[in-house]
């Protein structure tokens, strides 16, 4: 009942390359659909998403068995996509820091905002009027380093915190500081996100 008032307009799966964005496994793709209830699901009492009766593009770029550079590749793809249907506004519920061998990871020190592929599509789609938003990550708190996950270190993306309902940080929302100079502060925003 949540989705029925969405108008999703158009879908593409990046990973199985095809139409519709359902995974060809269905323990896959939950975390996407939930996020989406949650930004435009409309159910009066229940839910009351803030986009709800929205327009909705939908893109599947995750692919949920492996953690490879290509997925990196499949979402600059996606926002490509996006962008000449005309998007306004992304949500992305993703990161990556860490990718399965024998891929080279990304590292705490690669959070400047210039480094990883997914970062500089999110800022090449903000210099093109989209705004961009994505999470900051689930890697919690580091009082040495920052615990971010690519693109949540974009310099113009903003990246979204989970706070518990009585405001403090999550014990999972990863934060900044970019590693660049000057740093910057991430993330820009604090959402609820348990409780």
């Amino acid at each position: 009942q949540a989705f029925d008032s969405m108008n999703i307009i158009a879908m593409h799966d990046f990973v199985d390359h095809k139409t519709s964005v359902i995974p060809y496994d269905p323990n896959a793709g939950w975390h996407g659909t939930a996020t989406l209830s949650i930004i435009g699901g409309y159910t009066p009492g229940i839910l009351v998403g803030p986009a709800f009766k929205a327009n909705f593009i939908l893109a599947r770029t995750e692919n949920d068995s492996s953690e490879t550079p290509i997925e990196e590749d499949n979402w600059a793809a996606a926002i490509q996509w996006a962008d000449s249907i005309g998007v306004d506004v992304t949500s992305t519920s993703l990161g990556y820091l860490t990718f399965d061998s024998p891929y080279p990871s990304l590292t705490w020190q690669d959070m400047n905002g210039h480094t990883a592929i997914i970062t500089i599509a999110g800022d090449r789609a903000d210099s093109l009027g989209i705004v961009v938003l994505n999470s900051a990550g689930n890697n919690g708190q580091n009082a040495s380093h920052n615990t971010l996950n690519a693109p949540a270190d974009g310099v113009n993306d903003i990246t979204v915190g989970a706070v518990y309902s009585n405001g403090t940080i999550t014990g999972y929302s990863s934060c900044g500081p970019t590693t660049d100079t000057p740093p910057r502060i991430k993330p820009d925003v604090l959402a609820m996100g348990s409780g």
